[in-house]
């Protein structure tokens, strides 16, 4: 398939409404894949670790995912246009930088939802960072090495126009919110038309392979964890809590 089929198929996702509380309730069955890094294949994957440029802190300069995601995401290198690359901004997440992205972003919500209660800033915020989790059994997506945040570079080193940034806290960030306006009969500019193409070339590629999306972000891709389970049902999950070897540090969760 071409990347002309890709940008022409529309995105369509099997889950409507996000359930976080459904997506914990699948079970883990742990397959004792390690993490390995993703920064060793430039010709088609470059790693940009966005949380270790802006200085969070316990960011690490490396992104690390199981093995079998990055097997995957060979994979799906291989189906991008000829010079394209995988631009990769976060994947395994440690908890102390979950935390902090968690903490941050809900008071940016308290200082543009004044009037709004604790719950509802809460809620808010879960939209776009997980609940923060060292438990076992309902761990944070990127802390198991099965989430991805990415984007794609052209044969130029640009990154191509998705509609907004990465970690853009709005509905624009919604994988499907150019179709949506589609839908509704609203003629997109020439700029929202070039993004919803590049989405559906991520989208459709990412897909292809066998990962999911997380339907508030465009970035957000899974395999093996929680999410992918529940929005391709499967009875169970492949990865739980994860970490990479240090040979000198075991601090790092």
């Amino acid at each position: 398939m071409s990347d002309k089929n890709f940008k022409e198929i529309p995105i369509s996702t099997p889950i409507e409404k996000w359930n976080w509380e459904e997506v914990r309730k699948i079970p883990i069955r742990e397959n004792n894949e390690k993490l390995v890094p993703l920064s060793l294949y430039p010709e088609r994957i470059i790693v940009r670790s966005e949380y270790f440029l802006q200085g969070i802190k316990g960011a690490l300069p490396e992104c690390y995912v199981r093995e079998s995601v990055y097997e995957k995401l060979l994979e799906a290198a291989d189906l991008l246009p000829p010079g394209y690359k995988f631009v990769i901004f976060d994947t395994w997440r440690p908890i102390q930088v979950q935390q902090s992205l968690f903490d941050t972003l809900k008071e940016q919500f308290r200082k543009q939802y004044p009037s709004e209660s604790e719950e509802e800033i809460t809620k808010r915020t879960l939209t776009f960072v997980a609940l923060p989790s060292t438990d076992p059994t309902r761990p944070s997506p990127h802390n198991t090495g099965g989430a991805v945040d990415l984007t794609i570079a052209d044969d130029k080193g640009r990154l191509l126009n998705m509609g907004t940034e990465y970690d853009d806290p709005t509905e624009k960030a919604r994988t499907t919110y150019f179709e949506e306006l589609l839908k509704e009969g609203k003629e997109l500019s020439k700029e929202e038309r070039e993004a919803l193409e590049n989405r559906r070339l991520l989208f459709n590629i990412m897909t292809s392979v066998g990962f999911t999306n997380y339907l508030d972000e465009w970035w957000h891709y899974d395999y093996g964890n929680q999410n992918w389970a529940w929005v391709s049902k499967k009875e169970y999950a492949l990865y739980g809590r994860a970490k990479p070897f240090f040979a000198w540090r075991s601090d790092i969760e």
